[in-house]
């Protein structure tokens, strides 16, 4: 079963990246991801010289895209142009059932489709 999730891309040149949690959106951004794959109210940022980042939330939270989308409090992975990798702390729903998001891949960006990884499905 594959679905897609349309998302309307926003790009930055480049960004700067410091410990607070502003900057989140910004790396989003310079690598061409959608500033809405995150929750707002990042409260920590932090990313190393390997691109690994984690995101520390006020608490878990849920998004509505295609489907449901489940934020854990703290969200990592590894991003590089156009998706984000070894992802740990998303989960989201599909046909009554929660699948943990491995990776968030774009598709094309004149598309702006979005594809959220869950190994059994593509959503």
């Amino acid at each position: 079963m594959f679905r897609h999730l349309s998302v309307l891309l926003l790009v930055s040149a480049s960004s700067t990246v410091a410990e607070d949690g502003g900057d989140a959106y910004e790396v989003l951004c310079s690598h061409g991801l959608p500033i809405g794959l995150l929750p707002k109210g990042v409260q920590e940022f932090r990313i190393d010289g390997d691109s690994r980042f984690e995101v520390r939330l006020p608490s878990p939270c849920t998004a509505k895209f295609d489907g449901e989308v489940l934020y854990n409090a703290t969200v990592s992975g590894t991003i590089s142009p156009g998706q984000i990798a070894s992802l740990s702390g998303i989960s989201a729903q599909d046909l009554f059932l929660w699948f943990l998001v491995r990776a968030i891949r774009l598709d094309d960006q004149a598309s702006g489709i979005i594809h959220f990884d869950v190994g059994v499905v593509d959503k």
